[in-house]
């Protein structure tokens, strides 16, 4: 059975339509949520399996048409389904045009209603095998392009980025050229291959460097791709964005350009607990050193305070769960060891020229 979602904020219209004689083995499809408005029902789809939603078009806080783009924008559900008033016909010709599969006057007639069901089962049998269909072609395009680079060159890339070493970029484009050379310059082989050697750089930093988690954005980790570049010229110039973006990032946290082992100890200590109320006295004790040493060998080797750089480490966090926009404002502060939310608001202003609100 086909899981439907129906949205409406008139409990009437949801009623009506569940009692309609169209669902169940006659259609394959059963109701399986419903919601009263578009935001409830974003939650719902981003935690449950739903196969058609079925929506009114003029809702409060997310309308119909919101709801559909973000549908669409996370690829939520296969099949949307517009209802509306016979005054709304403009907002549903909107609607088709964002990637509604149809859309249907209320108050819904039956036979028409059973009509729609039946075609929009196909659609969404269509696109489950077309789903299918690319996960294999991906899977065997993986299994093309990942015998084109080694770990080796990998960790190559990876020592270099860690010692603060512009020479990452060079070993980088010569992987590339082999790589286009080998796939016979073929788009989607070259991006297949780009994209496993992004993850395969950002795996093997997080094996000894766990807490970058918490500065990368999670999700842009994971969907990464290069798909919407036209040439592989773009391709390329894409992929070393994205290698620079984490090469950034250790750069400014991780003070690669000093690499020895006090300032390793150092910014470890600092990185892995990051949520922790730093002080110079917490890393004195965590790695069993003198605070004169700590706070004279970091200034001379980095050309900051050792309070600069927790500020700078606090701050960096804080933007990454700011953006994320999970937590509120003070319990980032608090998370973060500042128990006075309006000093933290302070300190993120001045260390980012925004207030945590504009910057969210």
């Amino acid at each position: 059975m086909l899981n439907v979602l129906i949205v409406d904020d008139m409990d009437i219209v949801r009623r009506e339509i569940k009692r309609l004689k169209v669902w169940g083995e006659s259609t394959g499809f059963v109701i399986a949520e419903e919601a009263s408005n578009g935001q409830a029902a974003l939650e719902i789809l981003e935690n449950s399996s739903i196969d058609l939603v079925i929506t009114d078009i003029k809702m409060p806080k997310v309308d119909g048409l919101e709801l559909l783009e973000k549908i669409m924008e996370k690829n939520l559900c296969p099949c949307v389904v517009l209802l509306s008033d016979y005054t709304d016909f403009t907002y549903a010709r909107q609607g088709i045009i964002l990637g509604a599969f149809d859309y249907m006057s209320k108050p819904v007639c039956e036979e028409e209603f059973e009509k729609l069901l039946h075609r929009a089962k196909k659609h969404i049998t269509a696109k489950s095998r077309e789903k299918e269909r690319l996960k294999a072609l991906q899977k065997n395009l993986e299994e093309i392009v990942e015998v084109y680079f080694s770990d080796a060159e990998v960790r190559q890339v990876v020592h270099l980025m860690e010692h603060g070493d512009m020479e990452y970029i060079e070993a980088l484009s010569r992987m590339m050229d082999r790589i286009e050379n080998h796939l016979d310059h073929e788009f989607l082989k070259i991006e297949r291959a780009l994209r496993s050697v992004f993850r395969e750089v950002v795996k093997t930093i997080l094996e000894n460097k766990k807490w970058l988690e918490k500065f990368i954005d999670p999700k842009e980790m994971k969907d990464i791709n290069f798909l919407n570049c036209k040439e592989i010229d773009d391709l390329r110039e894409a992929f070393m964005d994205r290698i620079k973006t984490i090469f950034d990032i250790l750069d400014k946290l991780y003070c690669t350009k000093t690499y020895n082992d006090t300032i390793v100890q150092i910014c470890d200590c600092v990185l892995e607990n990051s949520e922790d109320e730093l002080s110079l006295t917490y890393i004195a004790e965590k790695l069993y050193m003198n605070k004169n040493y700590i706070s004279e060998v970091f200034k001379q080797k980095t050309g900051m305070s050792i309070t600069q750089y927790l500020t700078r480490i606090k701050m960096e966090r804080a933007k990454v769960l700011i953006a994320d926009g999970k937590l509120k404002i003070y319990e980032i502060s608090d998370m973060l060891g500042y128990k006075d939310v309006e000093y933290f608001s302070k300190v993120f202003k001045k260390y980012t020229g925004m207030s945590p609100t504009q910057f969210r």
